[in-house]
């Protein structure tokens, strides 16, 4: 046992006799920036792979960088304090193991991590400010070179919780979802290549902002329904139009009835096109295709609506219902019950068929918030049957009551909209024009 014990020790003396190395005599810094710098040294002899140690002056622990290849001669020391003092050395390994390296590490070399190459962004401001959101705008001047992109850090006050923007690629942006009637503190960066430290400015001095507070706008949704033929008994497009502004009151369901005409659903099958649909907002606008989904008989089906990728964003329903239409929906709720304003287009091509009868036809509109808002309203078109002259629509109804906007008994009013109500129910809007 003595014997072998003896040889591994001779053979573990050999070996460090053999693999003697030494560390490198010239070490110095180089390409310094705020975040970065690169640590350089001279090749030595015998040398398998080197180890740095570095550390921030006044700490006491080190950072290691190991397994650095003997062909090498520099590297690159990066997620440094910017405007910070480091010292930092290099060690020679002399073997794979690790079993033997240079008696000693070589000198201390020591930089400041600041930079005249990137200047951090100035002159910031807050623009279209909002309950929810503001308009972030910076200038940046550096020497004429470009910055890559921009980071943003934003915060309420007192909170000490940051929340980021990265990889802005512009001098202006937005930042959303913010609080109503709260003071915020905001500043940015920028950065000079596609990395997330390396090669960029220190960060602006901070600006502040308040948010607006939120006002709620009247829940008023404007619905038109548009006939492209009103020729009896045939078969047309039925074009239905919404429009919110902003700040109302989210639409939570909708029905849309008639008292005559049918969509002609018997002949429809599950997968069949049946129109398409547009949707557009402030930030974006969205196309697509409506499609039958499941038909239950003659007289009722839902209609999937899919987007240009082919994924499915929403349904509704189609009916035939008392004479005459209906179309029902109802919109999933987003957390927020309010609305940043948009225009959405149902087109149903072909699907409506005319009543048979030449007369007045009416849609009625029963619509409801989220916040249990209520709106009824009622279009009214003219249906005529084997004749292109215009006729004259005789009704021998009398009129029950006058409604302004507001709900309120009226008279017939100079360029007034009111709603007649007749004796058999029936209400039609008109705007009157007296000279």
């Amino acid at each position: 046992m003595k014997t072998r014990l003896l040889i591994l020790l001779i053979s573990i003396l050999s070996l460090s006799g053999y693999s003697q190395c030494f560390s490198p005599t010239t070490v110095f810094s180089s390409n310094i920036n705020y975040y970065s710098a690169d640590v350089n040294w001279n090749s030595t002899l015998g040398t398998h792979h080197y180890r740095i140690r570095f550390k921030e002056v006044g700490t006491t622990n080190w950072f290691y960088r190991t397994n650095i290849d003997s062909t090498q001669n520099s590297i690159l020391l990066n997620n440094l304090l910017p405007q910070s003092y480091y010292i930092w050395q290099i060690r020679s390994q002399c073997d794979s193991l690790n079993i033997t390296f240079a008696p000693q590490w070589s000198l201390l070399d020591t930089f400041f991590t600041n930079t005249n190459n990137f200047a951090e962004p100035f002159n910031l401001n807050i623009t279209n400010i909002n309950y929810n959101n503001v308009v972030a705008n910076w200038d940046n001047n550096n020497n004429n070179i470009s910055a890559h992109h921009y980071r943003i850090e934003y915060s309420q006050i007192g909170t000490g919780l940051w929340s980021s923007l990265s990889m802005i690629i512009s001098n202006s942006v937005t930042i959303p979802l913010l609080q109503q009637n709260t003071t915020y503190i905001w500043k940015v960066k920028s950065f000079y290549d596609s990395l997330l430290v390396q090669n960029s400015s220190l960060w602006s001095q901070n600006d502040t902002f308040t948010t607006t507070s939120f006002i709620a706008a009247p829940f008023n949704p404007i619905i038109i329904n548009t006939l492209s033929s009103l020729e009896c008994n045939v078969s047309t497009e039925l074009s239905l139009r919404i429009t919110q502004t902003t700040n109302e009151p989210d639409i939570g369901t909708s029905i849309i009835t008639s008292d005559g005409g049918y969509f002609d659903i018997g002949n429809l099958s599950s997968g069949d096109s049946v129109g398409y649909a547009n949707m557009t907002t402030a930030t974006q606008s969205i196309s697509s295709v409506l499609k039958a989904g499941i038909i239950a008989g003659q007289n009722y089906a839902i209609i999937n609506s899919y987007d240009s990728t082919g994924s499915l964003i929403g349904f509704f329903a189609i009916e035939n219902d008392n004479g005459g239409i209906k179309v029902s929906s109802t919109t999933p709720n987003d957390g927020n019950n309010y609305t940043s304003g948009f225009i959405s287009e149902i087109h149903f091509t072909n699907l409506f068929i005319n009543p048979i009868n030449a007369g007045p036809l009416y849609f009625f509109i029963d619509i409801e918030s989220e916040l249990n808002d209520q709106i009824y309203n009622t279009d009214t078109v003219h249906i005529w049957c084997n004749s292109t002259s215009i006729n004259e629509i005789k009704n021998s109804k009398e009129i029950s009551n006058i409604f302004n906007i507001l709900g309120r008994k009226t008279t017939l009013e100079n360029s007034a909209l009111i709603f007649i109500q007749y004796s058999d129910g029936r209400i039609e809007k008109r705007i009157t024009l007296h000279e």
